[in-house]
């Protein structure tokens, strides 16, 4: 139970606000390299290599390697898996969906220059895809410990309101006012005169568990990029992004007391239902070096800023509780079930929205490869082999909404503190190589992607890919097939409380993803 004081309307939420929670700035932030059909063969090693158009998204100098003019077209597809742990529970299944992916596609405009020092220069217009949201989860379980319910006592404990002004109260969470409209969580007074919150499923013997998400969507980077060519030697480019974010969300959770013969415990059950969706775009920028300081060998730099979003969520939920006699309210009859909904704390609007800004993380990654038989003539080039390092500050992530910018209440600063206390900053790791054979190429790549989580000896949050691919290369044109085995594993938190150790499901997910990817050069 939370002690509570009636402070009026001096406050600072320190809760979740809105509907951001820090799972949400790492699916944004914590995705694979996506690219051409030979990119992702490699396993995305770029940074070092050039001479793609994938190079756009990663390291921008790599389309100092260009020539002449290419057309680029990627279409791939994206299926899966999901295996999940929740409560001693395994194998409860789920899906990652099925979905479409466009990989790096778009058109290069290229030639020689006549000049003294620049030999070459390239302008490209392409579209990548950098996120999928595609996936389906659902486990259940029982639960002696905690409750979800206790996160919304949390938050209106740390909110400071009285229960009128909390259900008024935009910036505290819609779960939070819906739970306190149905009597989920509730105030009593205690012998010394102050307020302590409790929440209903606390007096049961346990709670049987079950959560569900089904979500959909992802982000499609738009990039105006130029590479150009100093001497043969010397390779830099810069590109501008803009990232646009799509997210649709169906979350259902609910709670049944774990002893429904019990009927004076004070709790039945609760089921809570929201849909969220979540829009925007964002700007970032990406500058990068390869310098060829031999012939074979290439090495490569790139800073990609972080990218900066303007968000709007658009937001609705249903809540519904049964409550049982309580100990603390003998005499109050709650035994009818109480259901509340947006509606109830709009004055009738069926939908909240709401705006914000969101900072995602720096990527700085270095890279270096060795071209067997490295000549201008691409055609007589052999075979090649990358290694890509990337660092990533996943917790230099941020919330902010347009108030902030105004210099008042940070409404986000709980989240925003979570964040830099459970992500850490991570390196990720990829290599790959292709060799011809005349005018078909065999392609081999891997990449592993680093846990963000602070606590990553408990929480297993990792990625690993294995990559293989075939090209073909005659007269201009090219035709390109590839096939990356991803091995993932996440964790799931239905809900987080600041004094209890948290539950979570362990979600083991396999997904597979075909890309192809056609072009002809001009």
């Amino acid at each position: 139970m939370k002690k509570i004081y009636f402070f009026g309307l001096s406050f600072l939420i320190n809760g979740i606000a809105l509907a951001q929670i820090p799972e949400d700035a790492l699916k944004i932030s914590w995705n694979p390299t996506y690219g051409t059909a030979r990119n992702m063969a490699i396993g995305g090693t770029m940074v070092g290599l050039g001479g793609e158009i994938s190079s756009a998204h990663s390291n921008p100098a790599g389309l100092g390697f260009y020539k002449n003019g290419e057309f680029v077209f990627s279409p791939g597809v994206g299926f899966g898996k999901n295996n999940i742990q929740f409560r001693n529970l395994s194998d409860q299944k789920g899906n990652s969906g099925n979905s479409f992916n466009l990989g790096t596609s778009g058109v290069i405009l290229a030639g020689e220059v006549d000049g003294k020092n620049i030999k070459s220069a390239a302008l490209a217009f392409s579209v990548n895809k950098t996120a999928d949201f595609t996936s389906d989860i659902s486990y259940k379980g029982f639960n002696d410990k905690s409750s979800g319910a206790e996160r919304y006592a949390e938050e209106f404990s740390d909110s400071k309101l009285t229960i009128d002004q909390a259900l008024n109260n935009k910036y505290l969470s819609l779960p939070t006012r819906l739970a306190l409209y149905t009597y989920l969580i509730d105030t009593f007074k205690v012998a010394n005169g102050s307020y302590e919150i409790f929440a209903a499923p606390e007096f049961a013997n346990g709670v049987n568990q079950e959560n569900s998400v089904k979500s959909r969507g992802g982000i499609n980077e738009l990039a105006l990029s130029v590479g150009i060519n100093k001497n043969e030697k010397i390779f830099w480019g810069f590109s501008f992004g803009m990232p646009l974010l799509n997210h649709k969300r169906e979350t259902s959770y609910s709670e049944t007391d774990a002893t429904p013969a019990v009927t004076n415990n004070g709790f039945g059950y609760f089921t809570y239902t929201e849909s969220l969706h979540t829009s925007g775009i964002g700007f970032n920028g990406k500058i990068g070096v390869i310098v060829r300081p031999v012939e074979q060998f290439r090495m490569g730099l790139t800073i990609n800023t972080p990218t900066y979003y303007s968000l709007t969520d658009k937001f609705s939920g249903t809540m519904s509780a049964k409550q049982e006699n309580t100990p603390l309210f003998p005499t109050r009859n709650l035994a009818n079930t109480s259901t509340a909904s947006t509606k109830d704390l709009t004055g009738g609007l069926d939908v909240i929205e709401s705006k914000y800004s969101f900072l995602s993380p720096w990527k700085i990654g270095a890279g270096a490869s060795y071209v067997f038989r490295e000549t201008a003539n691409v055609k007589k080039q052999r075979a090649f082999i990358a290694a890509d390092i990337e660092y990533v500050t996943y917790k230099t992530m941020k919330y902010a909404t347009t108030e902030d910018a105004q210099g008042t209440v940070n409404h986000f600063s709980g989240t925003n503190d979570a964040i830099q206390s459970i992500y850490k900053n991570v390196l990720n790791f990829k290599l790959g190589g292709e060799i011809k054979f005349n005018t078909i190429m065999l392609r081999l790549g891997g990449a592993f992607y680093g846990n963000p989580n602070a606590d990553a000896a408990t929480l297993k949050n990792n990625r690993v890919h294995l990559s293989g691919g075939l090209g073909y290369r005659h007269k201009g044109i090219f035709i390109d097939a590839t096939y990356v085995h991803q091995m993932n594993n996440a964790v799931d938190f239905p809900y987080r409380l600041s004094d209890k150790a948290n539950t979570y499901a362990d979600v083991k997910n396999t997904k597979g993803t075909i890309m192809l990817t056609f072009g002809t050069k001009f």
